[in-house]
């Protein structure tokens, strides 16, 4: 892991101009075209190698491309398209800057979680795994590059802080746990030439946190995501088989909804967002009203 950090850091372009002015050549473009079949054949061959270890081999060799593709200048004018349908590569709206992410299953049922932050002017961030040892308390505080809860990231929603500065949340899924699964909303703050996660926008059980974090049983069917119609991010409840809350691996959607939404620059927990219809015996609801309420 350490030294897939060296080889990303080694990749840091320097004195590159904003991209937003640049475009690509026809000869850049093509080369950068052929590269990226290269990456695409990397990417299916440590998805695929049917020997555990052939797969961190295989992602080590796509990291080296990767990285020597994202230092090459005019780098982040260039869309990744086909790559896009192999690993994740996701921007905010202001398209400031770009996340590429990728996950690995190296052992059965482990995974590790491999990505990095490219700013639009070249600036790269690796970042490292270490979901295995952040723990307790840990997971609720402030990480940095070099100490993330990696996460497979699915969508980024940006909001304004009370300066009017733009403040980018992600949201993201882990499976490492020991019988559990994670999902996770942080925030990524980029200041100056760091990057950390986590900040005061959250209350976890009526508690102050740095990052909302979402835990249930592994392989049950968990929903966390932004509902534009709700104008708020909507996760299913969940509740344990056996009521015990503090053993993780028993936890599975009660059937209840809530969500979060962005008050006073906070995300408040809003409970109930989706009405459970309440049916007599006899009663079935038509178009999603009960007759007679």
């Amino acid at each position: 892991m350490k030294k897939l950090l060296l080889l990303l850091l080694c990749c840091v372009p320097a004195g590159m101009t904003s991209v937003f002015a640049q475009k690509l050549s026809a000869d850049q473009l093509k080369a950068f075209q052929k590269t990226e079949d290269s990456l695409i054949v990397s990417a299916d061959s440590m998805y695929r190698a049917y020997m555990y270890e052939d797969r961190i081999e295989y992602c080590h060799k796509f990291v080296k491309q990767l990285g020597a593709l994202l230092k090459q200048e005019n780098a982040y004018a260039f869309p990744f398209e086909r790559l896009g349908k192999k690993i994740h590569i996701i921007s905010p709206d202001d398209k400031s800057f770009r996340i590429f992410n990728w996950t690995i299953e190296y052992k059965l049922a482990g995974f590790r979680y491999y990505g990095a932050v490219q700013k639009a002017d070249g600036q790269l961030y690796p970042l490292l795994d270490m979901s295995e040892k952040i723990e307790g308390n840990a997971l609720y505080g402030p990480l940095s590059n070099k100490n993330w809860f990696g996460v497979e990231y699915y969508r980024i929603l940006t909001q304004k802080a009370a300066n009017g500065s733009p403040l980018y949340f992600i949201l993201g899924s882990n499976q490492n746990g020991n019988g559990f699964s994670t999902k996770t909303v942080d925030v990524l703050n980029i200041e100056g030439n760091k990057i950390t996660f986590g900040g005061d926008y959250f209350r976890v059980n009526n508690m102050p946190s740095k990052r909302f974090v979402l835990e249930y049983q592994k392989g049950a069917q968990v929903s966390l995501n932004w509902d534009n119609e709700k104008g708020m991010i909507i996760y299913d409840r969940v509740i344990s088989e056996v009521n015990q809350p503090q053993r993780r691996n028993t936890l599975v959607p009660s059937g209840m909804v809530d969500g979060l939404k962005w008050v006073n620059f906070q995300w408040q927990p809003v409970q109930d967002v989706v009405p459970i219809m309440k049916l007599k015996d006899g009663q079935a609801p038509v178009n999603g009203v009960i007759p007679g309420q």
